[in-house]
């Protein structure tokens, strides 16, 4: 890896650090104070109509953005021609929604989703406008234009959401917040990036775009609606109520697993594509990246469990507590989720589409079928199964590796398995030290989290394991570079 790619990526890592962690942070305080005024049942009606919304934007977005990352040297007329096709399927998805919303909320036996689904699917049309300008700074590394956008979007949705709902306007809070926060998106995005579209359209670019973001688009939207299955399952087997305890546990564990899993994906993909001719400094760069990932993500979702219950009580009330199980097993799987990005990164990054599409299609068909037999026996039995599942692709995406740049699952294995050793040893040693303790249960939180820390940190250092000599070298670099601007 050249040293000024090596730059540009330490560069983008910090700035999409920024912006994931910063903006998930508004989000989880967002979070945090409309649990404590809304009713579980507000965010399961949510919840119940999200897979329709994401389902719609999946084929919108038709993989044609990742195409255009995947793709060397994009055109012009490449850019316009995705900007156009965003377009009209935005238009034609909102139609759609339209008019199936009677039929999904008889499916849930609800009549007040059919207002929220109309009125919600507005964000289609605005999101089409946001992609294509999105995808540009991304294929060009400015990370730091998109980490700003997100996290003033994301303010702005924090204070309509938590004004809303002190008016008193309840589940629609939660609807009319995200369309404003994705309009602010869209203005800031157009002001910061010099990319316009222009009256070009090319059936011979959408057809090549096709070629690679065809099978992205089937891949996306089998990933869609696997992820989103378990929410339209816990809907209509069980109720809102449960499904909003499931959504809030979702979302508190998502504050770390999806914002790491973002900042990878976001970095990883156009950085990895760049390199896609030289598989042997590919390998090193995919190696460097699971060591990374892997010494924040182990310990970040292990703590969590570790502290899962005093943190749900302590963030939303005792009235979310029912919450705290469906968490820790969540968390347990989102150990994971993070490590599968980087090795189904490296696929699409190698142009590897239909590779890319058979494991997919392949993991996830296997995993909807597990999730349908499992729902019988209860969520919790749902959910182990949903972990377990991380577990096996993981398996599946690294002996893939194993065939395409010669980094497998055995050797996957032995970079990961110290962090994974520690990250137990640690959490071990910090749930049990105050275990049944008559201690105040923050206080024995935030003893947890020092004892665990202490552990974990200390033993890195000692061993000197290079995730922490990573982190650390990125720091000392940030530092000494906010000193030279001083």
């Amino acid at each position: 890896m050249s040293k000024s790619l090596k730059q540009h990526t330490i560069t983008g890592m910090v700035w999409s650090s920024i912006g994931k962690f910063g903006t998930l942070g508004i989000s989880f305080l967002s979070n945090i104070i409309l649990a404590r005024i809304l009713y579980p049942q507000d965010f399961g009606m949510i919840g119940m109509l999200y897979i329709f919304i994401a389902i719609s934007q999946t084929f919108i977005n038709g993989g044609l953005g990742s195409a255009l990352i995947q793709r060397k040297e994009p055109t012009h007329i490449d850019y316009s021609t995705v900007f156009y096709w965003n377009l009209f399927f935005a238009v034609f998805f909102i139609l759609i929604l339209y008019f199936t919303s009677p039929l999904i909320a008889g499916f849930y036996e609800m009549d007040e989703l059919k207002n929220i689904l109309r009125v919600q699917s507005i964000i289609l049309i605005i999101n089409s406008f946001s992609l294509v300008p999105a995808t540009y700074l991304q294929k060009n590394l400015r990370f730091k234009e998109l980490s700003i956008r997100n996290i003033i979007s994301a303010l702005v949705g924090l204070l309509a959401a938590v004004s809303l709902a002190y008016a008193g306007f309840g589940v629609w809070s939660l609807v009319y917040s995200t369309l404003l926060a994705g309009v602010t998106n869209v203005i800031l995005l157009w002001k910061m990036s010099s990319w316009r579209p222009t009256w070009e359209f090319s059936f011979e670019s959408l057809k090549n775009l096709f070629s690679f973001g065809g099978l992205i688009l089937l891949s996306a939207l089998v990933e869609t609606i696997y992820v989103n299955i378990q929410g339209l399952i816990i809907g209509k087997a069980f109720s809102a109520t449960k499904l909003g305890y499931y959504t809030q546990a979702r979302k508190l564990e998502e504050v770390p697993s999806a914002s790491l899993s973002s900042i990878v994906n976001e970095v990883s993909f156009p950085v990895f594509s760049k390199l896609q001719d030289d598989r042997q400094t590919l390998k090193r760069g995919v190696q460097k990246s699971i060591k990374s990932v892997v010494y924040l993500n182990f310990p970040l979702m292990a703590l969590l469990i570790v502290i899962a219950h005093p943190l749900f009580i302590l963030l939303y009330t005792s009235k979310w507590e029912p919450a705290v199980p469906y968490f820790r097993i969540l968390c347990l799987g989102s150990m994971l989720y993070t490590l599968n990005t980087v090795n189904t990164n490296v696929i699409k990054s190698l142009g590897k589409g239909n590779i890319y599409f058979i494991l997919q299609f392949s993991k996830r068909l296997v995993g909807v079928i597990c999730i349908l037999l499992s729902v019988r026996f209860g969520i919790e039995a749902m959910l182990w199964t949903i972990m377990a599942l991380q577990y096996v692709f993981f398996l599946v995406n690294s002996a893939v590796n194993g065939k395409l740049i010669g980094y497998g699952f055995w050797k996957q294995i032995k970079d990961v398995i110290g962090s994974y050793l520690l990250t137990a040893v640690a959490g071990i040693i910090a749930y049990f030290a105050l275990h049944a303790t008559p201690l105040n249960e923050n206080l024995i939180m935030i003893i947890q989290i020092i004892i665990f820390s202490l552990i974990y940190i200390g033993a890195s250092a000692l061993f000197k394991m290079e995730g922490y000599l990573t982190y650390k070298e990125i720091l000392i670099n940030v530092v000494k570079s906010k000193f030279k601007k001083v």
